[in-house]
């Protein structure tokens, strides 16, 4: 029996042949690649579901409520401190404010969309110990539809004089053409007086209501607000109970005037001086008393008010001294200067004091 032998060079390229085939199908089907699980935190951590939500078209009297998802995605236990809205129209609530590393909580987010109009984005911040995330925040947006439309909801009532009525109107359009008023009252520091009167329009022209304010008003700065509460229909025929509210502000003089109706002190440092004065004196000229001036309606302390009298029977009614080096924030709302004079009928002025002190200053 005879051996075949085969030529050294054909068996090398019988061997290169299978080599190559070999590496083709190796090329051709790779093994597959499992990605590196990414490291838990040696700390607390925190992490989201979804860290916005859009509501769409809402509209302005129904409030909605959406719940995020939120992980402790580290390794100690997560504590939430605080949560924080952009605005009092947000209100959020979290579930648990404690989580083991690994746990599972949801945080509640209800949107009040009252008085709000058009695009709306409102932002929550997650205060918490999480390492990497102290601050962690989140959206929720919103487009809104008001069911009644006010052209002007800040209405200039301009000045005012001590003893005679005074008016203004405004425009109002509701979803419903026949929308009805069921009740209008006035609130706010001189709510007491001003009343609200629905006015006969032509058919096919917005809606007007009038503002009528009482002879009896006050001296001095006015502010007021308009509630008006009605009931119509959506155009899918849901039956609505609605209300909306229209803000009234000026001021009233009568003998005396002043050149200013509101004090202020502008922006101040802590612990801040200050020096301001009000100019009075009686319209038509005649001299006048200033019997007393004091702060009322505050327990803030370093306002002093004095009175000059002018060679010309007017008065300079000073502010000045330094607020307490730890106040921050703006002047008391109901802060007032009084002053005391022996005018008939205009015996008490009162000024607002306003002001602020910014907590980085």
């Amino acid at each position: 029996m005879k051996l075949l032998v085969l030529p050294f060079c054909l068996f090398s390229l019988m061997l290169l042949a299978c080599d190559d085939s070999s590496s083709s199908v190796a090329e051709s089907s790779p093994p597959p690649v499992v990605p590196p699980t990414p490291p838990i935190s040696l700390d607390a951590d925190i992490s989201l579901e979804m860290e916005e939500y859009d509501f769409g078209e809402i509209w302005d009297f129904e409030p909605t409520t959406i719940t995020f998802e939120f992980t402790n995605t580290g390794s100690k236990i997560l504590v939430i401190n605080r949560l924080q809205a952009g605005c009092g129209c947000t209100t959020p609530k979290a579930k648990k404010t404690v989580l083991k590393p690994q746990e599972t909580s949801t945080i509640e987010v209800t949107f009040d969309p009252k008085g709000k109009s058009n695009k709306q984005d409102k932002k929550v911040t997650i205060f918490s110990n999480a390492a990497n995330s102290p601050e962690k925040a989140f959206w929720i947006r919103s487009y809104v539809k008001p069911f009644v439309k006010v052209k002007e909801k800040y209405l200039k009532l301009n000045e005012m004089t001590l003893g005679e009525s005074h008016s203004v109107e405004f425009e109002f359009e509701p979803v419903d053409p026949n929308f009805e008023i069921t009740r209008m009252y006035g609130t706010g520091k001189h709510g007491q007086f001003i009343s609200g009167e629905e006015l006969d329009v032509p058919e096919g022209t917005p809606k007007r209501i009038r503002i009528n304010v009482s002879p009896n008003m006050p001296w001095g700065a006015f502010h007021s607000v308009l509630n008006i509460e009605g009931k119509g229909k959506t155009p899918d025929g849901e039956s609505v109970q609605h209300a909306f509210t229209v803000l009234a502000n000026g001021k009233t003089f009568g003998k005396v005037k002043a050149n200013n109706h509101i004090v202020s002190l502008g922006t101040l440092s802590k612990g801040g001086s200050f020096h301001k004065r009000v100019h009075l004196y009686r319209q038509d000229g005649l001299p006048f008393k200033v019997l007393n001036t004091a702060i009322m309606n505050t327990s803030l302390s370093g306002i002093n008010a004095t009175a000059v009298q002018n060679i010309d029977g007017s008065h300079e009614i000073i502010l000045s001294g330094t607020l307490p080096s730890n106040f921050t924030g703006p002047i008391p709302r109901y802060t007032e200067l009084m002053v005391q004079t022996d005018v008939e009928g205009e015996e008490v002025l009162t000024f607002r004091i306003a002001g602020v002190v910014p907590k980085d200053k």
